[in-house]
């Protein structure tokens, strides 16, 4: 299962996991996005099926978990939390809107998603569930307070469940992407923004979203049976240099 998987790196997930053998569950909140996305999917050869649904809604993902496991006749086994809602303000700028929406889809979400799917993991032996944090946790940029605020969040969600959860064999481990070549993240740079942000990465460039989605296949795999509570960075190097 892969939230915000209409686009972007919840699409390049979707379909790497797809072409490693799994049955996918592609879920957004946009079925305009969603129903071309899982069109693509399947044209690729991904065994992929599309459920709209608000993952910041505990009621909607509990109906939702419920659903797909009686459609797929088998329990989630991976689940990876990549959906998030961004605006990037500053300070004076943030109101109560952007701010609740912003958490309620980038942190809450995760309880409910968790919640949901981890009863499903523990009656099947376990699972991997897979968090998208970011380098902002860690390393905010100009105008990202509320984002690196989530995205702090994730990473200690991520730490805990992964203390909560690995008696019942359920593995709990986040990506930390840096810069990711999608139409979202690009469209907050201008053009000589996103040269110097390039400047500054020891690989010189950014990343691809195929690159965060073989990490998270990676994490999802058994090759990775003894990462618990791992928070990989995946950002080019930009974060080497002290900063």
């Amino acid at each position: 299962m892969v939230t915000g998987a209409a686009r972007g790196i919840g699409l390049a997930i979707a379909e790497r996991l797809g072409r490693e053998g799994a049955k996918v569950a592609a879920l957004d909140v946009s079925v305009r996005r969603l129903e071309p996305a899982v069109a693509e999917l399947r044209e690729k050869g991904v065994e992929a099926h599309g459920f709209a649904v608000d993952v910041s809604d505990r009621g909607a993902v509990r109906s939702e978990f419920e659903r797909i496991e009686r459609e797929f006749g088998a329990p989630i086994s991976v689940l990876v939390n990549n959906a998030v809602w961004a605006r990037f303000l500053p300070l004076a700028e943030i109101d109560e809107e952007t701010s609740r929406r912003m958490l309620a889809v980038g942190v809450e979400a995760l309880f409910w998603t968790t919640q949901a799917a981890a009863p499903q993991m523990a009656r099947n032996g376990g699972g991997a569930i897979v968090n998208l944090t970011s380098v902002s946790a860690a390393h905010p940029a100009r105008h990202s307070i509320t984002y690196s605020a989530v995205k702090a969040g994730v990473t200690g969600l991520t730490r805990a469940c992964a203390m909560e959860l690995g008696p019942l064999g359920i593995r709990v481990n986040a990506i930390a992407p840096g810069m990711i070549d999608t139409p979202a993240s690009i469209a907050q740079f201008d053009e000589a923004t996103i040269v110097t942000r390039q400047a500054e990465m020891p690989l010189g460039r950014f990343g691809a979203p195929e690159e965060i989605a073989a990490l998270a296949a990676f994490l999802a795999s058994d090759e990775a049976s003894y990462l618990q509570g791992a928070i990989v960075t995946a950002d080019g190097g930009w974060t080497v240099p002290a900063k």
